[in-house]
């Protein structure tokens, strides 16, 4: 071991608390920047594998009764490469109505294809059923258990021959208005065609002919064979070239009539939800975890500059010793460079396994993709080299600047270089009349600029992050408000089976009242001649559902001459009031013009709104898929051509199990905010106490007693604490604001709304971590070596 290299270890463990604060905020810094992208990227590659290894479709038709002759007609198209039908219906559990199943009826399982998690893969001549795995881990169901579920008259008994998650099928809600899955009451299922009973598939096609007598029936209809009149709902397209996909919906809409709607599977709320919540990370990686990077990189620069220059000495000793200057920089520049780099890389492994994986594990409890796990790519190992390299750099200029320096300039201390008039602020005008300790802070300040302002960017940093994250979870509980309370005016909300008669549906208004809501799938046509998907909402239910302006104020949507557009929507797209909007609803291929007449503010779809009249007034049919009320079915969610009925309270608890999420989430990234928050504060309190040391003594010589000594250190201290709480407060407000517009998906729409507690637990937060941390360090007063303290400036 060569004596510099003895040198190096003796001065760490001389100044074992800097270099300790300095290896910590590298590994925060570096932990929080690489776990938060260790889960994006888990999540991205997950996907990603999960899509491409079991073929992923890239287009849902969907309609009535699709034969095999249009099947094999979308088979011939161009560009396609496989199909597969299926029938797709919203059963409920036999045994408790609160429970219910998206069940699909297969043919074949090449597009989409199972990820079977436990038990045997599918085979359409084989009895039983494929169950969603996140339901059966909830319900505690497993391969060979039977589930029971029913449709209308249709009741099947099965049992489970595999647990599965499928690729499109990563987020099921049962409907729009949920945020969030419920697994423990909704889950989805697979089951062969095969199982339908044929005297299922004989009454419909009965009830479709209005015959009622099977005997009838059977004259009339020669040689049933009832899988012809299985009346798939929906096709599944497999792409050849995905760039083609266009020219295929078009040829699709051409050659199919019974094609009601043709969605590309990146429209689909289940690639959806997950492509947004990756959308969001990617912000997060780009903010949270890029602050975090900045303020401890930025504290640890002003740390090692301060190392280095407490080394003046020894460095002028060294070159007048005869070391040559590379020398003396590479044994100063390991300083720096050992200390960041085991740093680096205790953040990257702390990354991966701590924020990654618990990160990583709560977004994997709501989207059923198999086999994620963080990953640690190039970019993170290029971060943490980074932060390493500009340290050990900045260490090397600090040296360097020493070094230009002659030995014997070099063996004196260094005079701050402070102008005499700054100082003279504390003579004049209102800081004449000030204390002493408020006269010496001021000068102190002065003279080290660049200290205070480390010390500022560094508290307001971690205030601003604490008010940002309390803040995303204050505006989360007001979007609940804003669409569970204010909004949404019910208590039940009754969907309707799609094959509901005129007549089915009055009996269910009559007893349950006529406030109702059609929901059409449109394209818009822009003027460019592009076509995007959305959605019409069509009003006639009264102050069941309301609605809001862009102050929150309730407006009426009863201008029956136009639609309305919600604002975010309109933001998106460029709308103004007046505009003209040409759109078709899927399988009807005539376009219809609407002029804006006014704009609402929807929190959860960002789509267009009419009333009844003005649906009617263009010739188009009017009939009610949704019924609002108040009525308690508390005990009566089974209702006959009732597809779903939803409690308005179930609905809250789905918000709440994502709060309960974003909660976990919030307090590691305070945690981790808090713990920086002391490290840094404690960091600069030490460099403050050991510049101050001299100046500590010579004022003990006066006469200062140590509680005067630690008043005056304390002071200066909650001076830079208020100041950056000053400077944080707003600072979060703007950074959780620009999150919400950045991050949130787009089909969401609600600002920022930050309550007054969260700056208080702020402030209060950030100011006593400041003033215990200072508290501990001025104990280090009581035990200041006068002799040694006044000699080292001789």
């Amino acid at each position: 071991m060569t004596k510099l290299t003895k040198k190096m270890i003796r001065d760490i463990k001389l100044n074992l608390s800097q270099f300790i604060t300095i290896f910590l905020m590298v590994m925060i810094g570096v932990m929080a920047y690489s776990g938060i992208e260790a889960y994006m990227n888990g999540m991205i590659n997950a996907a990603d594998k999960f899509y491409s290894e079991n073929n992923l479709q890239d287009l849902n038709i969907m309609g009535i009764g699709f034969s095999k002759e249009n099947l094999d007609k979308i088979k011939d198209i161009n560009n396609v490469k496989n199909a597969e039908r299926k029938l797709v219906l919203n059963a409920i559990n036999s045994y408790d109505n609160d429970k219910g199943y998206l069940i699909s009826f297969i043919e074949s399982n090449e597009i989409s294809k199972f990820y079977v998690s436990e038990g045997e893969e599918f085979d359409v001549n084989k009895s039983g059923v494929w169950l969603d795995k996140f339901y059966a881990d909830e319900n505690n169901l497993h391969v060979g258990d039977k589930i029971k579920f029913k449709y209308d008259s249709l009741e099947l008994e099965e049992k489970i021959l595999g647990t599965i998650q499928v690729p499109d099928h990563l987020y099921d809600v049962k409907d729009e208005s949920e945020l969030l899955p419920n697994r423990e009451i909704y889950g989805f299922a697979y089951v062969s065609v095969n199982e339908i009973p044929e005297s299922y598939i004989k009454s419909e096609v009965m009830k479709n002919m209005n015959i009622e007598d099977e005997t009838i029936f059977d004259m009339y209809v020669k040689d049933f064979n009832y899988k012809e009149y299985i009346p798939y709902n929906y096709i599944m397209v497999d792409v050849d070239n995905t760039e083609e996909i266009s020219q295929v919906k078009k040829e699709i809409e051409d050659t199919i009539e019974n094609a009601l709607a043709i969605i590309n599977i990146e429209d689909t709320p289940s690639y959806q939800m997950y492509q947004g919540e990756i959308d969001e990370g990617k912000a997060y990686v780009g903010v949270f975890s890029g602050l975090f990077l900045f303020i401890a990189v930025l504290s640890v620069i002003t740390t090692m500059t301060r190392v280095i220059n407490k080394q003046r000495i020894q460095i002028g000793t060294l070159k007048a010793l005869g070391f040559k200057d590379f020398r003396v920089l590479t044994h100063y520049v390991g300083y720096g460079f050992w200390v960041s780099l085991l740093g680096a890389l205790c953040g990257l492994i702390a990354g991966r396994f701590f924020i990654g994986e618990v990160f990583l594990g709560m977004e994997m409890d709501y989207f059923e993709v198999p086999n994620g796990v963080p990953i640690i790519t190039i970019q993170s190992y290029i971060v943490a080299g980074l932060v390493t390299l500009g340290i050990s750099l900045v260490t090397y200029l600090t040296c360097r600047k020493q070094l230009r320096e002659n030995p014997a300039e070099t063996l004196r201390l260094e005079l701050p270089k402070v102008k005499s008039n700054s100082l003279n602020i504390t003579t004049k005008g209102f800081f004449k009349e000030t204390g002493f300790s408020t006269k010496w802070n001021i000068r102190d300040i002065v003279r080290n600029k660049i200290r205070t302002i480390t010390g500022i960017a560094g508290i307001t940093g971690c205030c601003l992050l604490i008010v940002c994250a309390l803040g995303m979870l204050n505006s989360m509980n007001y979007f609940i408000e804003l669409q569970f309370e204010d909004l949404y005016n019910f208590n039940y909300k009754l969907s309707l089976k799609e094959d509901i008669s005129d007549e089915d549906t009055k009996e269910l208004e009559d007893k349950y009242g006529a406030n109702t809501s059609k929901t059409l799938g449109i394209e818009i046509k822009d003027k460019d001649g592009n076509r995007n998907s959305n959605n019409i909402f069509v009003y006639d239910a009264n102050e069941y559902v309301r609605f809001h302006d862009d102050k929150d104020n309730y407006i009426n949507i009863d201008n029956d001459g136009g639609i309305y557009v919600t604002y975010k929507l309109a933001e998106t797209k460029g709308y103004k009031l007046g505009d003209i909007i040409n759109w078709h609803i899927y399988g009807d291929n005539n376009y219809y013009e609407s002029e804006i007449v006014g704009f609402n503010r929807d929190p959860q779809n960002q789509n267009v709104t009419m009333t009844r009249n003005y649906l009617e007034s263009l010739g188009i049919e009017y009939k009610p898929d949704t019924i609002y009320t108040n009525l308690d079915l508390s005990n009566n969610k089974d209702i006959q051509n009732v597809e779903s009925v939803q409690d308005i309270n179930t609905l809250k608890d789905s918000i709440s199990e994502m709060l309960s999420m974003m909660k976990s989430m919030i307090i590691i990234i305070i945690g981790v905010a808090v713990v920086l928050g002391v490290v840094i504060i404690y960091n600069m309190g030490v460099l403050s106490y050991s510049e101050k040391q001299y100046q500590f003594a010579t004022l003990k010589v006066l006469g200062f007693t140590d509680k005067k000594i630690k008043s005056i250190f304390i002071k200066q201290n909650n001076w830079i604490a208020i100041i950056s709480i000053i400077l944080g407060l707003p600072g979060g407000n703007y950074l959780t604001d620009w999150l919400f517009k950045a991050a949130i998906d787009e089909q969401y729409d609600f600002g920022t709304h930050i309550n007054v507690e969260t700056y208080i637990i702020a402030a209060i937060g950030t100011y006593l971590v400041s003033y215990l941390v200072s508290k501990i360090l001025s104990k280090k007063i009581e035990k200041i070596d006068m002799v040694s303290s006044l000699k080292s400036n001789e």
